[in-house]
């Protein structure tokens, strides 16, 4: 591995541990606070969603490079109706801490299910941050989660009512460490969340659009092409590992 990757891929996973360590730490301090009340029922939601950050935690510190490329060894079938219900979980307190409401939308029905063949843990880097995202340049109203089809395919979906982007900035998004500068939000982190997320989305093969409004809010979409093995994700024909490096480091 180059220097320079190896280096983005350390950045990239200390940029997602130190995320989902956060989740954990604003929940608990929820928790001693009393914000939600003292009672188990009452903190039950918030107990449920720190495990998962925690969890999250693990899985990330037992992952194998961003940059690698799919390992079959690695590739599972996973439910993503009920992945994202804990995402929506996991998610909701660090939303209310914001000041935001974060949905969770679902059909009625699927055209083939919502089984899913991925890389699970690399899905969650990518979905968790783009949630994060999301919450970091909201400062009111929205966020929503949806999961739906689009012909054949499953589409996950992750709209927010924040600062939204540029025509101009649009382009510059997914690029490492490039962050946009916006008067009504504190901009923190690294600067990688979305980077993390193209890298993802190019190494699965799926189509990650993003639309955006400056002043309205932004979109982004991630199609999970149904294949013609009948499921959703990955098939048994995973391009070489320097070319999906490649895409994600030069699109």
């Amino acid at each position: 591995m180059q220097p320079l990757v190896r280096n983005l891929d350390l950045s990239a996973l200390f940029h997602d541990i130190s995320n989902a360590y956060g989740v954990v730490v604003l929940i608990l301090n929820q928790i001693i606070e009393g914000d939600y009340g003292y009672t188990l029922e009452e903190i039950r939601p918030l107990l449920m969603a720190a495990l998962e950050a925690n969890n999250r935690v693990v899985r990330l510190m037992e992952s194998k490079s961003l940059f690698g490329g799919i390992d079959l060894a690695t590739v599972t079938k996973f439910d993503m109706l009920a992945f994202l219900q804990r995402k929506h979980l996991e998610f909701v307190p660090i939303a209310q801490h914001n000041s935001l409401s974060l949905h969770y939308e679902t059909s009625l029905s699927y055209k083939h299910g919502t089984e899913v063949q991925a890389d699970i843990v690399n899905i969650e880097r990518m979905l968790c941050n783009l949630l994060t995202n999301a919450i970091k340049y909201t400062d009111r109203g929205d966020i929503f989660l949806r999961l739906f089809n689009e012909g054949d395919d499953l589409v996950v979906e992750i709209e927010d009512t924040g600062v939204g982007i540029s025509p101009e900035n649009l382009s510059n998004i997914f690029m490492p460490f490039w962050r946009a500068a916006h008067h009504s939000v504190s901009l923190t982190g690294m600067g990688l969340g979305l980077y993390i997320a193209l890298c993802v989305a190019h190494a699965h093969g799926l189509k990650m659009t993003a639309n955006s409004v400056l002043g309205k809010g932004t979109k982004f979409t991630i199609i999970f092409p149904y294949t013609d093995e009948g499921m959703y994700g990955l098939n048994g024909t995973i391009c070489p590992k320097s070319e999906r490096l490649q895409d994600a480091l030069f699109i």
